[in-house]
């Protein structure tokens, strides 16, 4: 706590430079379980933008740097967001499971409510918010002493940085545990990489594709899309490993895990597969 205090003080004196604030996230992907899940994402607050991304993606920009390859063997695909700072649109760069990335822009506001709640953590003043979006309840802590506007994911608008933020429900926990400075040097080669190649689409269109993959979970596999020689092997993001003469069979599964994952942060926008 003391290292991210000075960090923290450090980032709040050159705030107008590109800084990092790194949040740890704890959610339920399966509403109906008590399984949490335990992830680190990333905000980067530039001059320019602000992106708010998985670890992953960070790692994988490390060893490109490092080995100049992208990412390694089996690495898990995740969705993004960029914003530019002068614009209000969010651009969700969305992975659903297939081979490809979805692009939809879309704003994101928040009518907070902000309480005469006060608390202290690592000698910073945070205050209580409240709002309601994406068909949860939220409660955020911000500090005055960082003035940046944003937090975790979408949420924004508060007169600091949100450096706690919880749903009534406890489906989603965040909350910041470092900050640091961006390196002037730093490209997002795997964020680029995955915009460069997304599709746009819409709501509407993006849970179409969520039903189709659904019904077909392979068919990327199937269809040309991905094309799989004789005895090579599918690695699938939880560690299976399939030839093509298994994935037919193993499609039951893959719905199962499928609707599992039922409890996204935006509960208003969760696909309803069938029953």
């Amino acid at each position: 706590m003391k290292n991210l205090l000075f960090i923290l003080l450090g980032t709040c004196m050159m705030f107008a430079q590109n800084n990092r604030f790194i949040y740890e996230v704890k959610y339920k992907k399966d509403s109906t379980s008590k399984d949490i899940t335990r992830e680190n994402y990333y905000l980067d607050i530039t001059k320019d933008d602000i992106a708010y991304y998985n670890r992953l993606n960070y790692i994988s920009d490390s060893l490109f740097i490092a080995t100049g390859q992208y990412a390694f063997k089996g690495n898990r695909l995740t969705s993004f967001l960029i914003k530019k700072k002068d614009d209000n649109i969010y651009q969700n760069y969305e992975y659903i499971g297939d081979v490809n990335f979805y692009k939809i822009s879309e704003e994101a506001k928040q009518q907070w409510n902000i309480t005469d709640s006060i608390k202290g953590s690592s000698n910073f003043q945070l205050q209580k918010a409240t709002t309601q979006f994406g068909g949860r309840n939220w409660i955020a802590w911000f500090t005055k002493d960082i003035p940046m506007p944003y937090g975790p994911y979408k949420f924004n608008g508060l007169p600091g940085l949100i450096m706690e933020l919880y749903d009534t429900e406890k489906n989603y926990y965040f909350n910041v545990i470092k900050s640091e400075k961006i390196p002037d040097a730093y490209q997002r080669n795997s964020l680029n990489a995955s915009i460069s190649r997304a599709i746009p689409v819409t709501q509407k269109d993006l849970n179409k594709l969520r039903l189709d993959l659904y019904s077909n979970p392979f068919k990327y596999a199937f269809n040309g899309n991905l094309t799989m020689r004789e005895g090579q092997k599918l690695l699938l993001e939880d560690g299976t490993v399939l030839s093509k003469e298994q994935l037919k069979p193993a499609e039951a599964n893959e719905r199962k895990k499928l609707k599992a994952f039922n409890n996204p942060i935006e509960l208003d926008k969760a696909v309803k597969y069938p029953k």
